[in-house]
């Protein structure tokens, strides 16, 4: 049984609907009406607007108007009934932001990502510096549009996160990056993101990415699932679950960005993840900055006590890479050893 939430894409309805218009204040529906009374045929009834569209051709009206402001978007609410149907007190469940909707219609190229699967996967080399070995790879999704072009991550995450897709998208990026990893033969460990927003329930929603590695028969400890903007985790009771079916599984967890809020340290302390990844805004220039180097000193001596590995992100410059050496940092990644690439490097040449 699969999750409706993490396979389907959100469309827009194209037929007629009756629309139902609310704002959270008078003057913004008043707004509304002055500029759009000319375009629909619109009934007033001094609370909210109704009026019979097509809503797939109102979305694309609406959303090409440059008379709001953010904040007045996303203080109006569509409320979408059939136009035989009445409106009735129960129906208000089903009303959503104007926001969600404009969104949702620019989301065409994610949706065709989504629809189509057509996600591939950059390898960023992680390495051991006291060796100069390559040990892993963390894995970064790119989406392929219809075009052939290609979609960065923080703009398919944004979207997804505006249109309730970031269920489907998490799901793919994690078996792409298994897939991808397996095609290339990559033995090393593997570095796969995820956000703790997209799992409500971990047995269920990561069971095709269990099934994924189990069917291509990768090892599970090479498999290193780490949080994503752990600093900004809120629900920690949910967070240790997602992590504890991780390592009941025999995969590997890490932290990302901690050192960089108070949260990602209170996290850091109570998780005790295999990874801990230092914030690259420490990592920045640290051979030349006392603070940095002191609080990077101390995370380093808090990886050892509690037994995870240390991993210094987002280095470039050898004055970096000498000082996080120097403060005992096991594992490196950065432009200086390797830019994200289709194709996995398989030594490191730096000079």
């Amino acid at each position: 049984m699969s999750c409706e939430k993490c396979t389907t894409t959100k469309t827009l309805p194209e037929d007629c609907k009756r629309i139902v218009i609310f704002a959270s204040h008078e003057y913004i529906l008043g707004k509304f009406f002055t500029i759009f009374k000319s375009r629909f045929e619109i009934l007033n009834e001094n609370d909210y607007l109704v009026l019979n569209y097509k809503f797939n051709e109102f979305i694309e009206i609406v959303s090409s108007s440059k008379d709001f402001t953010e904040i007045e978007l996303e203080n109006i609410t569509v409320l979408l009934i059939d136009p035989t149907s009445s409106l009735t007190f129960g129906a208000y469940k089903n009303a959503k932001p104007l926001t969600y909707w404009i969104n949702l219609y620019l989301s065409k190229d994610l949706k065709w990502i989504l629809d189509n699967e057509s996600i591939i996967t950059y390898f960023q080399p992680i390495i051991d510096i006291r060796s100069n070995q390559i040990v892993g790879y963390e894995c970064l999704s790119r989406g392929i549009k219809m075009d052939g072009s290609i979609m960065p991550p923080n703009l398919m995450f944004h979207s997804a996160r505006k249109t309730e897709m970031i269920f489907n998208l998490d799901r793919q990026c994690r078996i792409s990056a298994i897939k991808n990893s397996k095609a290339k033969e990559i033995d090393k460990m593997i570095f796969i993101n995820f956000t703790p927003t997209s799992i409500y329930n971990p047995e269920f929603c990561l069971r095709d990415t269990v099934k994924t590695a189990t069917e291509l028969n990768f090892d599970f400890s090479k498999i290193v699932f780490e949080v994503v903007e752990s600093d900004k985790v809120e629900n920690f009771v949910h967070l240790k679950n997602i992590l504890d079916f991780y390592n009941d599984m025999g995969f590997k967890v890490a932290l990302d960005d901690v050192g960089s809020g108070y949260s990602s340290l209170n996290l850091l302390a109570s998780l005790k993840p295999n990874i801990v990844k230092i914030d690259m805004e420490l990592v920045r220039d640290i051979d030349k900055d006392i603070a940095k180097k002191a609080i990077v000193s101390s995370l380093v001596g808090i990886c050892k006590e509690i037994g995870s590995l240390s991993l210094a992100e987002g280095i470039e410059t050898h004055g970096e890479m000498e000082m996080l050496k120097n403060l005992g940092v096991d594992l490196m990644q950065g432009y200086l050893f390797g830019k994200p690439s289709p194709e996995p490097l398989d030594k490191i040449i730096f000079g």
